[in-house]
């Protein structure tokens, strides 16, 4: 799997892991020799791909930069778009059985666009127009293409799984804590998150299936940041958004009935694991 040693990268390895599975990792940093299987290569070096993506039976594909503004557009772009391209080219070329690719809820181009393009339904489903304005999200809309693409040429099978906004129980208070502090607080993406656990378990029911072509899924907690009623948080906050079905009153912005129905998926940990309900102490 690429992108070991990245947020998503560990905690997906150590779900394979115990699950059963050999793994080995693929990342920028040097070698462990004395540690776990592991092989320093550049996703962005196609010989590099073609050397490691060689007698495996999947790949998990994790690497590639992870958001737009923490480096100049052209290196996002580049990094994500030939990074996911000589991974697919190397799976083909292998005859990989599946590819496991880390995609992101940001092509629909909700999330970076600063207001610009804006979601008009909820919930946000695998359906939703991908109008993606920044290098970010155009570089995982990319990614899709380059499985969709892979997959129509070749016995390939893949998924793309678009996971919204990753936090892990070190970094639940920074990022979600002003949410509970502030009910006004609002995001592009009608308050949702993903556990990175959640996420792991995913990527490993994914791996294990047996669907065929290449599927793209839409992964996020089941619960919304801070609980809120959301329809009455729409109401508020997104008055212009037509309100579809609503799974549960606290829910979160994304439909998750594909990736249950493909892969039985049920996200169950929550902000509550980790921080005090709005106006209580711990």
């Amino acid at each position: 799997m690429t992108g070991v040693h990245g947020k998503v990268g560990r905690a997906v390895r150590q779900s394979l892991l115990d699950r059963g599975h050999e793994v080995v990792g693929v990342d920028l940093a040097r070698p462990d020799y004395d540690g776990a299987p592991y092989v320093q290569a550049d996703v962005t070096d196609a010989g590099d791909m073609f050397a490691v993506v060689t007698d495996v039976d999947a790949v998990v594909h994790t690497a590639g930069i992870p958001e737009p503004t923490r480096n100049p557009a052209h290196e996002v772009f580049s990094t994500n778009v030939t990074g996911t391209f000589n991974v697919v080219e190397a799976c083909v070329r292998s005859g990989v059985r599946r590819l496991v690719n880390l995609s992101s809820d940001s092509v629909t181009g909700y999330t970076w666009s600063r207001g610009r393009v804006r979601a008009a339904s909820y919930p946000i489903d695998e359906d939703h127009p991908t109008t993606p304005i920044d290098p970010y999200a155009l570089s995982k809309l990319f990614g899709e293409q380059l499985c969709d693409a892979a997959c129509r040429r070749s016995s390939l099978a893949a998924v793309s799984i678009r996971a919204t906004w990753v936090i892990t129980p070190e970094t639940y208070a920074d990022n979600l804590g002003p949410f509970l502090d502030d009910p006004a607080l609002t995001t592009a993406v009608f308050w949702s998150y993903l556990d990175v656990a959640d996420l792991a378990d995913l990527v490993v029911l994914a791996v294990e299936a047996d669907t065929s072509g290449h599927e793209v899924v839409v992964a996020a907690a089941a619960d919304n940041i801070g609980g809120r009623d959301i329809r009455a948080a729409l109401s508020a906050s997104h008055p212009e958004v037509r309100v579809g079905a609503v799974a549960r009153p606290d829910a979160g912005g994304y439909a998750l009935d594909k990736a249950r129905r493909l892969f039985g998926w049920e996200p169950t940990r929550s902000w509550r694991d980790h921080l005090p309900e709005p106006g209580h102490q711990q």
